[in-house]
């Protein structure tokens, strides 16, 4: 008997064959490309918004000189004088007239307590003018007995504070000018 062969032999009629496979045409690659792309989009704009807000946040630097974002902060502490206790108004008057120095003169007197301060100036020379050292020296005295002397008056004692700071700047910058001026004077001379 040959049964591979009878079943060889039957051919399928014409109905049954579109009953096996349902012919149906090839599905179009544009979508799935169309798709792709419009996510590829919104990924990179929503990449280049979250670095646009990220580099928003970031503090701008300043196009003030050193002078003049010292004498605003002071003009600022004077302003909310009323406002702020003793300490605060020292500590900020403090903290401003060193990051001018630290800024302007490439000084670490932000980062010293008074005493190596006064040590140093006097075993060192420093980038300081003379006269600005010796107002230095009589101002940084003074903010740490109102800061930490607790006296009744101590608040009374902050404003005139805050003027020797501006003095300080102001004979800093004078300084420097006079200084910068010298030196065009005697390379003219040569």
């Amino acid at each position: 008997m040959k049964t591979s062969n009878c079943f060889l032999a039957q051919q399928p009629g014409a109905d049954e064959l579109y009953d096996i496979a349902i012919l149906t045409p090839k599905d179009s690659i544009w979508p799935i490309i169309l798709w792709s792309l419009l996510s590829l989009v919104l990924l990179i704009g929503a990449l280049t918004l979250a670095i646009s807000v990220i580099r928003s946040r970031k503090p701008v630097a300043s196009s003030l000189s050193p002078k003049e974002k010292a004498v605003a902060r002071l003009r600022l502490v004077q302003r909310h004088s009323n406002e702020l206790n003793t300490n605060e108004i020292m500590l900020e008057v403090s903290d401003s007239l060193k990051d001018y120095l630290a800024e302007k003169y490439n000084d670490s007197l932000r980062y010293e307590t008074t005493q190596e301060f006064l040590t140093r100036i006097l075993k060192e020379k420093t980038q300081l003018p003379i006269a600005a050292q010796e107002e230095l020296r009589g101002f940084i005295v003074a903010a740490d007995e109102v800061k930490f002397g607790r006296t009744p008056d101590s608040h009374q004692k902050c404003l005139p504070m805050i003027k020797v700071a501006k003095d300080i700047v102001n004979l800093c910058e004078t300084s420097d000018h006079q200084r910068n001026s010298n030196r065009r004077l005697i390379t003219q001379r040569e």
